[in-house]
């Protein structure tokens, strides 16, 4: 698979910002691709998931004929007129620039992603997934998006959806208990998976707490309790595992 950075403009922070964009070997204009945006942990950016190689790891299972092909995007989720990491990380500025990635997503990067390559449209074919506070936005965003969204997948995702108090900032949580769950009308062609590492000390219980309320809810979704802490050893896993997972794979 290729790489290609691209350069878009957000109407949300009124500069150009960067992604990867990795292509399919076989990539053509002539043939019609699905689409997955990975977000980035809360110190990284559009580079921090190429520690997990995730242009092999799709590969291979492409290969192994247990994904079909398809286009993975490396965003950077943190929407701010200076996008690269502060020096505070644990700030609610900090956390409202990935919160505000939503909007720079969907109004912004996908509109460039399908005018420039050759993208199946349609949330059948649309996937969003990421790690930890990428995990966090993933659920946000494919939760209050999910006419633009078929599969949403959230390794170790950080704290957020729901209220609390972590690293000295004290948030109401995105949605709450009740607005973490899908609407009826997509009850039934969403996919949601939660991969969670046993010896996480990051994020603690919270993607456990995420689980309990959606399975509350009777919100179908998969959970994977799996060995690992807050790393790439759970992040690549659970790359695997969502990418087997959708687009009819």
């Amino acid at each position: 698979m290729l790489y290609k950075e691209i350069r878009y403009f957000s109407k949300v922070t009124r500069t150009y910002r960067r992604a990867n964009v990795i292509l399919p070997d076989e990539y053509t204009n002539k043939k019609y691709y699905p689409v997955m945006y990975l977000l980035h942990g809360i110190g990284g950016d559009q580079n921090e998931w190429k520690a997990a190689k995730p242009e092999i790891i799709c590969a291979d299972l492409v290969r192994e004929k247990k994904v079909t092909e398809t286009i993975l995007v490396l965003v950077n989720a943190r929407a701010a007129k200076d996008d690269r990491t502060p020096e505070n990380l644990f700030s609610i500025e900090h956390f409202r620039a990935f919160d505000a990635f939503r909007e720079d997503l969907t109004e912004c990067l996908m509109p460039y992603m399908e005018a420039h390559f050759s993208i199946l449209k349609g949330r059948e074919y649309t996937a969003i997934a990421g790690l930890s506070m990428g995990g966090r936005e993933s659920l946000y965003i494919g939760l209050t998006r999910t006419e633009l969204f078929g599969y949403i997948g959230a390794f170790s995702p950080a704290y957020g959806l729901l209220p609390y108090s972590n690293n000295g900032v004290t948030e109401e949580g995105l949605l709450g208990e009740q607005g973490l769950r899908l609407p009826k009308e997509h009850e039934e062609d969403t996919l949601i998976m939660i991969v969670h590492g046993r010896d996480d000390i990051v994020v603690r219980d919270e993607p456990v707490r995420y689980h309990e309320v959606l399975k509350k809810h009777g919100c179908k979704h998969v959970f994977y309790l799996m060995e690992g802490g807050h790393d790439f050893t759970v992040w690549s896993k659970g790359l695997s595992l969502f990418l087997c997972s959708v687009f009819g794979g």
